[in-house]
């Protein structure tokens, strides 16, 4: 298990080289009801909204995502004063004014993103900051890896307020988003839209983008590639046949390694290979997470093939 050091209000663990993985997006079933226990890091919750309106990519110039949705205004937490501009560095949110002034981290709890829908009477809606945590990274000498809580208010919840991260969340304040800058991802296809540069995508805890980020493969947070990023996202949904199928469920025990070794399954914990992954999808196929799953592609076996022949290895939970 590895340590989380906590700011505020988040309870949870999470085992090092092994998830719960999901079709993307999330499902919305119990996570008490699942037949393997998994953390809220490994299964999570739906993808970033408001109001029923994806916010999961938001342009931080202010154009508009599929959904209409678009960033309109930025309030810095309350008592600081000047022009502060939000934008992504690292993947994580940061906030500067034209003096040169900073804002990251717990600096910006309190502080406002303002997101509109598309309508001409639409009112801008307020998302924000109410909480700050750093996580572990699931890759060895990683940085930890920031996350939010990010709120905006609707009369019919409970508290009069709701995450952005829907589904499965049982704790309306609890840090579930962490961020990606410039980049985006087609759920469809499960592929990598590289170079996107005033684009950030909004990853719920769960969804493949956020373990993607805390694998270590952040577009902004390490050296890997476009390439290597869209393999880690076929490995996480289980997209054998590399056309954007997900052959995998919310709850399901899958264990990963990488070809850098940064990512490496305990000792005592694996069952057979699943699969041998790169950007295409996987390059063979043994026994799938999922028992009695048939992929619509004809794979060949995996032996005589390692993990140094793509980016990823993942095995089948031992029985």
């Amino acid at each position: 298990m590895y340590r989380k050091t906590y700011h505020w209000i988040f309870a949870g663990a999470v085992a090092l080289a092994a998830g719960c993985d999901e079709a993307e997006p999330a499902g919305g079933d119990d996570i008490a009801l699942r037949p393997y226990a998994c953390p809220v890091w490994k299964c999570g919750f739906n993808s970033a909204e408001v109001n029923g309106r994806s916010i999961r990519e938001l342009n931080l110039d202010g154009a508009a995502n599929s959904e209409g949705m678009r960033i309109v205004g930025f309030v810095a937490p309350l008592g600081l004063l000047g022009n502060y501009q939000l934008t992504v560095e690292n993947d994580a949110l940061v906030a500067r004014n034209p003096s040169g002034q900073t804002l990251k981290g717990l600096q910006l709890v309190g502080a406002t993103i303002l997101v509109q829908a598309p309508g001409l009477l639409a009112l801008p809606v307020p998302i924000s900051v109410l909480g700050y945590q750093e996580i572990d990274s699931w890759a060895e000498g990683a940085p930890k890896v920031p996350t939010y809580a990010l709120l905006y208010p609707d009369l019919a919840a409970l508290l009069g307020v709701r995450n952005v991260c829907s589904g499965n969340l049982l704790d309306t304040l609890a840090s579930a988003a962490t961020v990606l800058g410039g980049e985006t991802y087609d759920l469809d296809d499960k592929t990598v839209n590289a170079g996107r540069s005033r684009w950030l995508t909004i990853a719920c805890a769960g969804s493949a983008a956020a373990k993607m980020r805390l694998l270590g493969y952040g577009p902004q947070s390490s050296a890997t590639t476009p390439a290597q990023r869209q393999a880690t996202l076929k490995m996480v949904t289980a997209d054998y046949c590399g056309g954007g199928e997900s052959y995998t469920q919310n709850g399901t025990e899958v264990h990963w390694a990488n070809a850098s070794g940064t990512v490496a399954p305990q000792s005592g914990q694996l069952g057979d290979v699943e699969a041998v992954w790169t950007e295409d999808g996987a390059l063979c196929l043994g026994k799938p997470r999922i028992a009695g799953t048939v992929a619509d592609c004809s794979l060949p076996s995996c032996a005589g093939l390692a993990v140094d022949d793509g980016e990823w290895v993942t095995y089948a939970a031992a029985p």
